[in-house]
């Protein structure tokens, strides 16, 4: 029955066909729109959608390298501060102490102390010598304005100054 149905549809299916055929005008070979291909644009698009994609991907990329480069550059950075700021403790530590021992090497006791242990003694009477030396005289020189000078003229004193 079923095969019945079918075969009935399909016996009025190609007379519709060929019905509608003759009823329309037949036209001479006009080429449609759509039988025509247009590849050229279609890749034309596609290679330009193709070449944006590739240019967006590179510039992406370029940024997230640019980031992690900043990243890397300030870790770096921040390891060399730290290793900085060790080291200038270490160097403060050092100062301490050489101050330390610098006071109490100018402590009079410890050089006293120090001296007598190498054998050195105090000078005699005959051993210490005074020396004076000459005294330096500063003597300041006072510019005296006299008549004589006041009576020069301008140009006697510019030439005066350049002498």
């Amino acid at each position: 029955m079923l095969a019945e149905k079918y075969a009935y549809l399909e016996e009025t299916a190609p007379a519709l066909e060929t019905q509608q055929r003759e009823l329309r005008p037949v036209r001479q070979s006009e080429p449609r729109q759509k039988e025509q291909p247009r590849r050229a644009p279609v890749r034309r698009f596609q290679t330009l959608n193709r070449i944006a994609t590739v240019g967006l991907v590179l510039i992406c990329f370029a940024a997230a390298s640019f980031t992690v480069f900043r990243y890397t550059m300030i870790s770096n950075h921040h390891r060399t501060i730290l290793e900085l700021e060790n080291q200038l403790e270490q160097e403060i530590l050092q100062k301490s102490k050489l101050e330390v021992e610098l006071s109490h090497r100018k402590d009079l006791n410890s050089i006293e102390f120090s001296a007598t242990e190498m054998g050195m003694k105090y000078p005699e009477e005959g051993q210490v010598q005074y020396v004076e030396l000459p005294q330096q005289q500063k003597q300041v020189e006072q510019a005296d304005a006299s008549p004589a000078q006041s009576n020069q003229s301008l140009l006697s004193r510019f030439l005066g100054l350049s002498n």
